[in-house]
Formats: C-alpha cells, sequence, structure tokens
C-alpha cells in the first residue's frame, strides 16, 4: 500500500510538473515519469495477462516518447527553440501531435489501449484512461489553438468512427469503455483548434466526469461482462448510478453528456461542412445504439431481481445518495459552466 502511495504521488507530481513548464525537454521528462510511474501499478496483479498488458503498454508508451524526443528535436532544428508556446510549422506539429496520439490510444494506434484496458483490472484502466491521459491531451490543447492541421482533424474524425463502429455487439466492459473514450477524445481533439483553453479543461473534465463512475462500479463488481451486471442487483442506487453514466456518455437528455455533445455539434457547425458534421452524427448515432443496447440489456437482467425500481430500499438514504449525486452531478454542472464560461473567458 505503501508503494502504491509512492506511485500516485509521483504521477501526481509529473502531472503538476508539466502544469507549470514552458520547456519541452522537462515536459518529456515529466511524460516519462507519468508512465514510469504507472508500469509498478498496473502490473503489481501478477497474472500472465495483466503482465502482458503491461508490456504492451510500456512498448507503445515508450514508441510516443521516442517520436515525442523526435518532434522536439525538429522544433529545436526549424525554430531554434524549446518553449512549448509559440509557432509552429507543418512539421513539428505533425510529428509531436502523432507522438501524442500514440501515447493517448487514438487511431491508428487504438488496438494497443483496448488491449491493455482488457487485461488489466477495472482500476488500472481508469489510471490508464485519465491520468495518464491528461498530460497529452493539455499538451494537444495548447499546440491546437488557432490551428487547423489537416492531419489531427482526419486521426479526430477516424478515431470517432473506430470507436463507434467496433462498439457494436461488443459484450466486455472493459473494451466499451475503451472504445467509448477512443470516441469521446476524438470528438473532444477535434475541436481543440477553434476552442480556448479553458473550454478544452472543461470537456475533459465533463469526460471524467461521466466516465469514472463506470470504472469505480466495474471494479467493486467485477464486471468484465456485461451480463455480470445482475451482481448489482443487491444495490439500486449504484443500478441506477450505472445506467445514469452509460446514458450520460450516450448524451442523453438532461444529462451532462447531452450538453457535452450538443455544445461540441454547435461549434462543429460553425467551422465544417454540414456534410461532414452529418457523418459524424450518423457515428454518434451508432454509439449510442450500442449505448442504449447495455442500458436494455442491464435491465432486463435487473428487472426480475428487483420486480420494481420503486421498492422501499430506493428510497431510503443509503442506496439513494449515490443515484440522487450522480442526477444532481450531470444535470447541474454543466450549466454552471455555460453560465461562467463566458464571465471566466472575458476576465482571463
Amino acid at each position: 500500500m505503501s508503494k502504491n502511495i509512492i506511485y500516485l504521488s509521483t504521477l501526481l507530481i509529473s502531472i503538476i510538473g508539466t502544469l507549470l513548464s514552458n520547456n519541452w525537454l522537462w515536459i518529456w521528462f515529466c511524460i516519462e515519469l507519468n508512465s514510469l510511474a504507472l508500469i509498478p501499478l498496473l502490473s503489481s496483479n501478477i497474472t500472465p495477462r495483466s503482465l502482458e498488458s503491461t508490456n504492451k503498454y510500456f512498448l507503445f508508451q515508450a514508441t510516443g516518447s521516442a517520436l515525442l524526443l523526435l518532434g522536439i528535436l525538429l522544433r529545436m532544428f526549424f525554430s531554434g527553440s524549446l518553449l512549448l508556446q509559440g509557432d509552429y510549422n507543418w512539421l513539428e506539429h505533425t510529428v509531436i501531435i502523432a507522438a501524442l496520439c500514440v501515447k493517448i490510444g487514438l487511431f491508428p494506434t487504438h488496438f494497443w489501449y483496448v488491449e491493455v484496458m482488457q487485461g488489466i483490472p477495472f482500476w488500472g484502466g481508469f489510471l490508464v484512461t485519465v491520468p495518464s491521459k491528461i498530460i497529452p491531451v493539455y499538451l494537444i490543447l495548447l499546440i491546437s489553438i488557432n490551428s487547423s492541421f489537416l492531419f489531427m482533424i482526419i486521426l479526430s474524425i477516424l478515431s470517432i468512427f473506430i470507436g463507434s463502429l467496433f462498439g457494436i455487439h461488443q459484450l466486455q466492459l472493459r473494451k466499451l469503455l475503451a472504445l467509448s473514450s477512443v470516441a469521446q477524445l476524438g470528438w473532444i481533439i477535434l475541436i481543440f483548434p477553434n476552442i480556448s483553453n479553458l473550454f478544452g479543461v472543461m470537456l475533459f473534465s465533463a469526460y471524467i466526469i461521466m466516465i469514472t463512475p463506470l470504472f469505480w462500479i466495474g471494479n467493486l463488481y467485477c464486471l468484465e461482462h456485461i451480463f455480470k451486471t445482475n451482481n448489482m442487483s443487491n444495490n439500486i442506487g449504484l443500478s441506477n448510478v450505472f445506467l445514469i453514466s452509460i446514458l450520460s456518455l450516450a448524451g442523453f437528455p438532461p444529462l451532462l453528456g447531452f450538453f457535452y455533445k450538443f455544445m461540441i455539434f454547435f461549434i462543429l457547425l460553425n467551422v465544417y461542412s454540414i456534410i461532414i458534421v452529418g457523418l459524424l452524427i450518423g457515428a454518434s448515432l451508432l454509439a449510442l445504439y450500442f449505448y442504449f443496447q447495455i442500458c436494455f440489456g442491464f435491465c432486463y437482467l435487473l428487472w426480475p431481481l428487483t420486480k420494481t425500481i420503486f421498492s422501499n430500499s430506493f428510497f431510503t438514504i443509503n442506496s439513494s445518495l449515490p443515484f440522487w449525486t450522480m442526477i444532481i452531478t450531470n444535470t447541474f454542472i454543466i450549466y454552471s459552466l455555460w453560465i461562467v464560461n463566458p464571465f471566466l473567458s472575458a476576465l482571463l
């Protein structure tokens, strides 16, 4: 336990160090420190499958780091600067973006992320999905402002389609979460060149809020397979938290995911043609299909066991507290962000 605290502290230090730095070499060092802190955490459960997944994670993180170092050297050669801020030519931007996309598992290297997620526990999947992606997403946001490089747009759109298409008929919850992450990050990165830093942080925070409860519940009840969701039948509150989280990722109103997708589509309509937006809406509908498939399957398994969701246990404090907390979080946080964002943008 004490070793895990040290590794988690190192993880946090690497993230804070990146946020406070403007030098690419120091940022590269923090990214390496982040990856090295995660590897012992992922390999703590010693099984052949987890060790294989940890090796895959290490190999692709090392590949991304080598590619990122090449991009840093190209920036030093062409621009004579190692500063994060500043203008980037197309070659520097392409190599750095490609390296960061390898690290977060976007197309065309999404396969390693899905396989790693399948071979590690849920809490390890959470570490790979959220803490390890904070630094790369932050860097992509900073170097993408007011840029319109075709390479990043293509990677984002293909990630959206891959994450939506491969999720259909997928019954393993960890793979579904991985594919959902690929698609959601594709949505976020697609609009990075056209939004402010603050708004990009808000969107990524909304994504974390939506997906974190699924990892928590999956780890609590060992939900490796969708058919194992009947393990939650004795806890109506957490069962509803699970459903709310899935519906929020699907973009079901009036939850957080609906306004998250609404704002993304609103920005896309002002930037891209209606044909591209129409294709992306089609991909979103495909994702909506398998999210609803999970919800319907879960309800079919849960209903005979609970008889009705409005049983007496539903209204007790212990079982309903997580449910109402999730409802309030998903429903009202986006309204606060929507109202506060213009004022913050005016002040900053």
